[in-house]
């Protein structure tokens, strides 16, 4: 019996050891998880914008104008939405995305494109990333949050 408990200290040593080197990746991959999360949901939220801002375009009336004057006023009801749709974002986020509605063309077909960046995204991120010295930030993070939506007309 005596035996037993002498082998059972032993093995506990070795699992605090392997404890105190496996908890910094466990932390690690939970909190990547968490900052990829919040990333991946903040694009989503700024695609749904552009998206909501190129269909809003199409619900114009083209019978109400004049050929020509078709491209304009979609580009203008889009943008209009555009600018709303982004006062629904969080405040910190405003300011700080670039971007709106133009027109375009592809091919012969008449296109509107929306677009939103959130630039300097890997230095001024939404969430903290942690700083590591030269081995640098972790989670590595892209360089800006890019959004497009496009539809013809």
């Amino acid at each position: 019996m005596l035996s037993l408990g002498l082998c059972d200290r032993k093995e506990g040593g070795s699992v605090t050891i392997e404890f105190i080197m496996l908890f910094p990746f466990i932390m690690a991959m939970l909190y990547a998880a968490a900052i990829y999360g919040v990333t991946f949901f903040a694009k989503y939220q700024i695609q749904d914008v552009v998206d909501r801002a190129v269909a809003s375009g199409l619900y114009v009336d083209r019978s109400a104008f004049a050929a020509a004057d078709i491209s304009a006023a979609v580009e203008a009801r889009a943008s209009k939405t555009l600018e709303g749709l982004k006062n629904n974002l969080p405040e910190s986020w405003r300011g700080r995305l670039e971007g709106g509605c133009e027109p375009d063309v592809i091919g012969d077909i008449d296109v509107i494109l929306c677009s939103l960046t959130y630039p300097n995204f890997k230095t001024n991120p939404i969430t903290p990333s942690l700083n590591f010295g030269w081995l640098g930030t972790f989670p590595p993070l892209p360089d800006a949050l890019t959004v497009e939506a496009r539809a013809a007309f």
